[in-house]
């Protein structure tokens, strides 16, 4: 018999779910994308049926968390009597049950010895009568009286059981992966405007990687990007730049002994020490013109900055670019004849609204 197809959930920052769904249809074999969710302004959803090995889930990079569906519901009660169904859905849903296993599948120790230790958080999309803690509370209550195994409620560590609601709907979910997930044990240094791991994998995912890629960020801060661009694949070069003398040490210290061949510049990314036509990728968090610049310094910033691209990019070569002043972007973008513009993903970072804007060179 075939194995069986388990249903997951791959979580997101918001926006960056279109993107990660293309990683798990291109990196996991046999995978299906179902459908892209969002939860409100916390987080986008990638929901996938998948039959290999769970810990192959664990490697995928543009994914702040992965879990499995437990339960689901799509004819919830719009009043109270929504908090009965949430507890008898938690309390007999035999997937419940599967979602344990394959936790366990993950990692042996996950929730104890003896009685399962767990613990449930609950999240609201819309208005409801009662409070996120009392939904929260009718699942706790759901999972104490299943008769599978013996449960303990603990405040930290053990089971993660996720319950996520919209208007008539609720999803049940248990975490496979831990924080080591969203924050890379490579991160060491810190900087303002620094983006999230998954954040930055994405933007090196979508330049479309090649093993004989020369990869270049040239506005690098804390190397963030150029790393996860390292974990994504084999490649022929790094190269990486600031302007800023802490980001440079902060990237270089990120970084250190590891990601060979690489190289990090203090430069000025409007007027870069490269080739014509010598890098075939190029992947750039630009100031947002909030903590970092202003709309006034990016009009003249970002026309710049793309023509510096263009010489260095050789034809066919993309230009991956996230910024969160979306018009400077596309104006740059509109007015420039040396791009062709791809793709664009409306994201937010930090609850600010964003754009990936994905160009090729001409």
């Amino acid at each position: 018999m075939p194995p069986a197809r388990h249903v997951y959930i791959a979580q997101t920052q918001p926006g960056f779910e279109a993107i990660a769904a293309t990683e798990i249809a291109a990196r996991l074999e046999g995978a299906q994308i179902i459908d892209l969710r969002s939860v409100a302004d916390k987080n986008g959803m990638a929901r996938f049926a998948y039959a290999g090995d769970p810990r192959d889930l664990l490697h995928l990079r543009t994914v702040e968390d992965v879990f499995v569906v437990a339960a689901e519901t799509r004819d919830l009660a719009p009043g109270f009597a929504a908090l009965h169904r949430l507890e008898h859905l938690a309390a007999t849903a035999p997937g419940v049950e599967r979602a344990i296993r394959l936790v366990r599948t993950v990692d042996l120790r996950r929730g104890g010895e003896g009685r399962i230790h767990y613990r449930v958080i609950a999240r609201q999309v819309g208005r409801t009568p009662y409070r996120r803690a009392d939904a929260q509370a009718a699942v706790e209550r759901g999972i104490a009286a299943r008769p599978d195994h013996r449960w303990r409620m603990v405040a930290d560590g053990g089971i993660e059981f996720w319950l996520t609601q919209w208007p008539g709907e609720a999803l049940l979910m248990v975490r496979l992966s831990d924080e080591r997930m969203r924050h890379r044990e490579y991160k060491i240094e810190h900087l303002p405007a620094s983006l999230r791991p998954a954040a930055a994998a994405a933007l090196a995912w979508l330049t479309m990687p090649r093993d004989d890629d020369v990869f270049l960020d040239p506005m690098c801060g804390a190397g963030t990007i150029l790393i996860e661009r390292a974990h994504l694949g084999r490649y022929r070069a790094l190269i990486g730049g600031d302007i800023d003398p802490e980001a440079v040490a902060t990237a270089r210290a990120n970084i250190g002994s590891r990601y060979k061949p690489i190289t990090i510049h203090e430069w000025d990314a409007r007027r870069l020490p490269l080739d014509a036509g010598s890098v075939t990728a190029l992947a750039v968090n630009l100031p947002f013109g909030a903590q970092m610049g202003s709309v006034e310094e990016n009009r003249a910033l970002y026309p710049v900055f793309l023509r510096e691209a263009a010489r260095v990019l050789r034809p066919g070569a993309r230009l991956v670019a996230l910024s969160g002043d979306a018009r400077t972007l596309n104006d740059a973008l509109r007015r420039s004849d040396r791009f062709v513009r791809r793709e664009t993903y409306p994201v937010l970072i930090l609850g600010r609204r964003a754009t990936v804007a994905v160009a090729e060179r001409k």
